[in-house]
């Protein structure tokens, strides 16, 4: 974050001749007794907390997991990850600090899916995407649910008024935005019938780095993101912890998770996936259950550096409350498409 920059200003008034009838102009400086102004930006006043956010995207990193590394293209088959993607957008939002959850107390009668997002801070954050959601969010004049903002973004929608909300070719344009930063590659590659762009990976360190995390995550009794932070995700990370369960459990909704495990043997596999599906379910309910004692013996400090990570950082109770809405959808998705 740069610091805060001063600036020292000359005297507003001119030390030039002037003309008899001209009036002499008085600074403020000198009616004030004040030499000098202060010039800022005003990124440099906003919370520092919110500064310490990762390179890439949840978006960005569960593409990268779903990219065949030389290939460049999902699975045709893949059928889950836009509407997974939809859901991690709002998780972003929600981690830049951008919406919530309607402060309602009668909210707690309904399912967590189905309570009011509000936005409660409009300020672009740099990433297309991202901007475009909130400036989409912030314009309709209703608080729409958890269920229906993910629905809309993704088109799943009979609402012929809001059919614009649909967030067009997010794949693509993610894919593009990690071209950007230096991660993928474009290519055009030939299927008989059409050409298609394609993007390789370029930067295979940087999948690299989100296979390590999500392995600490899935594999390690205690789980210590320290050892495997890195440039692209630094130790000061906010909420690291609760950031890597958000991954874990988009790229399980999205049908990618598998492509990181796989040089995993059978037996470690397996359970690998298993911890994930107990991960989703403890931390698709509020408040999360971070108590819960996983039967494979992994993970067992987790929900002790959520909640010390989540007071650190101030996330409200509302926030947490989104978070553990969008997994509820993640959680029912095979019954949604």
């Amino acid at each position: 974050m740069s610091t805060l920059s001063r600036r020292r200003g000359a005297k507003a008034t001119s030390e030039g001749p002037q003309s008899p009838g001209t009036p002499r102009k008085t600074s403020i400086d000198e009616t004030t007794g004040d030499d000098h102004k202060i010039g800022y930006d005003d990124q440099d006043i906003r919370d520092p907390k919110e500064l310490h956010q990762p390179l890439l995207t949840l978006m960005e990193e569960v593409l990268l997991m779903g990219l065949k590394d030389k290939e460049g293209y999902l699975s045709f088959w893949n059928d889950n990850i836009s509407y997974a993607l939809r859901g991690c957008i709002l998780l972003e939002l929600t981690f830049r600090n951008r919406i919530t959850l309607v402060n309602d107390p009668a909210r707690r009668r309904f399912e967590l899916s189905d309570r009011l997002v509000e936005v409660i801070d409009a300020t672009p954050t740099g990433e297309v995407l991202l901007d475009e959601a909130l400036k989409i969010m912030k314009s309709d004049e209703s608080n729409l649910s958890v269920t229906s903002w993910i629905d809309l973004l993704s088109g799943e929608t009979w609402n012929l008024m809001k059919i614009n909300y649909q967030l067009k070719q997010v794949r693509e344009r993610l894919a593009k935005g990690l071209v950007d930063k230096g991660i993928l590659r474009t290519e055009r590659k030939n299927f008989i019938l059409f050409d298609m762009a394609t993007h390789p990976v370029a930067d295979k360190m940087s999948k690299e780095y989100i296979k390590n995390r999500v392995l600490a995550m899935l594999t390690q009794r205690t789980v210590e993101l320290d050892p495997v932070c890195n440039p692209q995700f630094e130790k000061d990370t906010s909420c690291k912890y609760l950031r890597s369960v958000a991954l874990i459990c988009g790229a399980y909704a999205a049908n990618v998770l598998e492509n990181v495990l796989m040089h995993l043997n059978y037996d470690k596999r397996d359970q690998a996936f298993a911890r994930a599906d107990e991960i989703l379910q403890d931390y698709s309910e509020s408040p999360f259950n971070t108590n819960h004692a996983s039967p494979l013996g992994l993970g067992q400090n987790l929900g002790q550096e959520i909640s010390r990570e989540c007071a650190e950082a101030g996330v409200s109770e509302l926030q947490l409350e989104l978070i553990a809405a969008v997994f509820s959808v993640f959680a029912r998705m095979d019954s949604i498409l």
